[in-house]
């Protein structure tokens, strides 16, 4: 995946594909072609920053612990949501912590509480909630996915949107012309369908493309170590 050009080679290059005529500023024009397309290009980068766990909008937390149930709000300032299948570390105990766990499951350890070492976790009021409560020196570990997908052109400024020219991204610039062109067609009212399902396909080969799968060696399953609860010795009655 390449990014190299900007919003308004983006916008220029889905003006070409739809047969308007190329403007030569996008941000700051007062026509309605260019200012429908970069509405429309806005959204079309947030959603695809929502389907999808693109590599460069990773990134990880650590935070430390407060001395109660309730702990911090995800990284407020950028955060999209958790990583598929995300998981929260103890780092000090270097285990997962259980969970998410359901309301249900929150409740009964509430209702009927045992003691235990095993950390469990939920989100309640947009916050992280662990049972139990740890201490302030325990530390905790998680992914999530970025939500500023755009920037500046220095890359050094990060951007819920594009209101800018040259303003870059951290998706695929063919992606999202071809979705800029099928919103376009919608939004005006002429039929879009296949223009659509060429934009899905397009996203399906990208989307492949990035899923790393983990190459699982048969002679070393574990990669070299042991599961939890593993016994390699023989159990007898």
């Amino acid at each position: 995946m390449t990014t190299q050009k900007n919003m308004l080679q983006i916008v220029q290059d889905a003006c070409t594909d739809v047969g308007q005529p190329r403007p030569t500023v996008v941000a700051s024009s007062t026509d309605e072609t260019p200012r429908r397309m970069l509405r429309l290009l806005n959204k079309a980068g947030t959603q695809l920053m929502r389907e999808f766990e693109w590599p460069k909008l990773r990134e990880v937390e650590t935070f430390t612990a407060t001395a109660a149930e309730e702990q911090v709000e995800p990284s407020t300032t950028d955060f999209a949501r958790l990583s598929p299948n995300s998981t929260i570390w103890h780092v000090n105990s270097q285990k997962r912590v259980i969970g998410p766990v359901s309301m249900e499951e929150w409740n009964q350890l509430h209702i009927f509480p045992t003691s235990t070492a095993q950390f469990y976790w939920t989100m309640l009021s947009g916050r992280f909630n662990i049972y139990p409560a740890p201490t302030v020196s325990d530390q905790f570990r998680y992914s999530y996915v970025y939500q500023k997908w755009a920037k500046n052109a220095g890359s050094t400024v990060y951007k819920l949107e594009f209101d800018a020219d040259d303003d870059k991204h951290d998706l695929d610039d063919e992606m999202l012309t071809v979705e800029l062109v099928w919103r376009w067609k919608q939004a005006i009212g002429i039929d879009y369908a296949e223009d659509m399902a060429s934009a899905n396909r397009y996203k399906e080969v990208l989307y492949a493309g990035m899923r790393n799968k983990s190459i699982v060696n048969l002679s070393d399953p574990w990669q070299g170590k042991l599961p939890e609860g593993y016994w390699p010795g023989t159990i007898s009655a």
